[in-house]
């Protein structure tokens, strides 16, 4: 999906757990997994953060990665403040 696009929960869940995959050099990423549990690190997150915020077309903070560390609370937290859909 493109930039500003609007994301179902379910298409939102399968996109953060295929950033996190990738940033994370993993095949798969579980939604109730966690961000530093799996090998996550400051630097990760803040290249989770900064390339979800482009790709949602949001204002991601990095705290929100500290925060919600697993994709499903990472998830509501994008859904409940709208910026995904």
């Amino acid at each position: 999906m493109t930039d500003k696009a609007r994301y179902s929960r379910p298409e939102l869940l399968e996109h953060i757990a295929e950033v996190w995959a990738e940033v994370l050099c993993l095949d798969r990423v579980e939604c109730d997994q966690d961000f530093f549990e799996l090998g996550g690190h400051s630097l990760g997150a803040v290249r989770t953060a900064s390339r979800l915020g482009d790709e949602l077309g949001c204002d991601l903070s990095l705290r929100a990665i500290f925060e919600h560390r697993t994709v499903e609370a990472l998830t509501a937290a994008i859904m409940k403040a709208g910026a995904a859909g």
